[in-house]
Parts: C-alpha cells; structure tokens; sequence
C-alpha cells in the first residue's frame, strides 16, 4: 500500500534507536524525509547515516534533549532549517525510571514533568502552527499500553502520560479542522531494550532469572511472543498516512491483546 505521504518532512524524537528509530525507518521506507534526534550528537548521527544507508531516504541528526524544555526550541529552529518544514511530529523520549507510587520522590517527579511533559508540549507547540497554515499534518505520541491501564511499578510513567493523553486529546479537537491529526499509539509487549531493562528491575526485585523474567511478561500477552519494533514502526507510519486521515484524538495500541479492556 502507497501510504500517500512521500516527500513529507518528519521530526522524530527520541529516535537513534528501539521504537523510535522503528518509526523512522517505517517512514522513511514510504519516502518521507527524515530529521531524527537523540540527546547526543553522535548519536544521532550514526542513527541517521544507518538509516539513509537502510532506505535511501534524506536523514538528518539532532540533538533533541527533552530534559532541557529550551532545547526544544533549538530543535525545531534545526528540523525546519534542515528540512524546509515540518509536516509529521513523532514526540518521543526515553522510559523514566521504576518505581512504586509510595516511593516517588518529588524531585524526581518534576524532574521527569520537564521531560515528558513540558518538552513534549514545547515542541509540539513550536510546529503545529506550520501545519495548520499548510492545512496538513500529523502529531504522532509514542505513549505505553499505562496510557490505557496503569502498569504495576510504573508510577511516573502512568502519572505523566496521562498529561498526555488528556493534552493530546484536547489538541486534536482543536486542531482537526484544519487538517492536523493527533493521536497517541501505545506499544505494550514490544521487545525493546526498555523491555530488558525492566526486565532485569523484575528478576532481581523478585529473586528470579532474566529469563524467566521475560518468560512472566510473554504469558501476559494472548499472541503468546514479543512484539518486533519494526511492527510497531509499520502501524506508526500508517497513523500518519493519508488513508488515515480521519483518525484523530485516539489512543492505538500495539501490545498483542495484552491490555484485557475493549475501550
């Protein structure tokens, strides 16, 4: 299938790997060109000339560091500079720590807030405006399968995605008219390297090998295997196609069935 978005110009975050890089690199497979950023320069870097080595595509590296919300300014003034403007958005960042509600620390909290709130509303604030003077556009959240159910020992994860979810939704219905599309998909069951990571938080908290570990997280999904990034990646690209041009202020998952709820 054509996804019909061809020579569009994408800004995504987070992206010099696991699902983030999957989402560039569905894009840039259907022709979009690419600006992708990393908190480190060379990072980015060497994720973009992997890339445009993969594809063909145009790619670009950033520094996009969603800890300094000032840095999100920076990034958009690059992304359009380098690729004339900007017509997909991907906000993405990295997982913040572990935790259980009764052990959060405030300090941590607003330190996470900068990241995965204040950045992520910057910059999407900073290039919606140039989408809706083109009257196209899409906003594309990496968000968690917490987005819809809170996942156990994920307390700063549930609490600030779902700023997200409700921002999200409020942008969608304000901007729909002029034919911009928000929406959130929400990984769950993904093998990442944030699947690992927490993985290995599970077996040493419970007193039980990496393995089995990931085995416990397996058989909490009906498919019955881990999810590929670059399945993730596909179903990312098509919410920011043509095709799905009438889908907004929905939240899509790609987690196997492991959420049990229908809404």
């Amino acid at each position: 299938m054509d996804l019909g978005i061809k020579g569009k110009r994408a800004l995504v975050l987070g992206a010099s790997k696991g699902l983030g890089y999957s989402t560039a690199r569905a894009l840039a497979q259907e022709g979009v060109d690419i600006a992708l950023s990393s908190s480190s320069q060379q990072r980015a870097d060497d994720a973009a000339k992997k890339l445009a080595a993969e594809t063909g595509a145009k790619v670009v590296g950033l520094v996009g560091d969603v800890s300094n919300p000032d840095n999100m300014n920076v990034l958009a003034d690059a992304a359009v500079k380098a690729l004339g403007g900007v017509d997909i958005l991907v906000n993405n960042h990295g997982g913040p720590a572990l935790g259980f509600a009764m052990d959060l620390k405030e300090d941590v909290l607003r330190q996470q807030f900068d990241s995965m709130v204040v950045s992520i509303i910057r910059i999407t604030s900073l290039l919606v405006p140039g989408m809706i003077a083109n009257k196209w556009g899409r906003v594309l959240f990496i968000g968690s399968s917490g987005n819809i159910e809170p996942l156990n020992n994920m307390v700063l994860s549930n609490t600030l995605r779902g700023a997200i979810v409700n921002y999200s939704k409020t942008l969608a219905n304000e901007i729909g008219k002029d034919g911009v599309t928000v929406n959130i998909i929400a990984p769950g069951g993904v093998l990442t390297d944030r699947t690992r990571s927490s993985s290995e938080n599970d077996a040493k908290r419970l007193g039980i090998t990496f393995e089995e570990a990931l085995a416990r997280r397996v058989s909490t999904v009906p498919m019955g295997r881990f999810g590929d990034p670059d399945e993730f990646g596909g179903v990312a690209a098509f919410m920011c196609s043509q095709q799905a041009g009438y889908c907004t202020g929905s939240i899509w998952r790609v987690d196997g069935g492991r959420i049990k709820n229908i809404i």
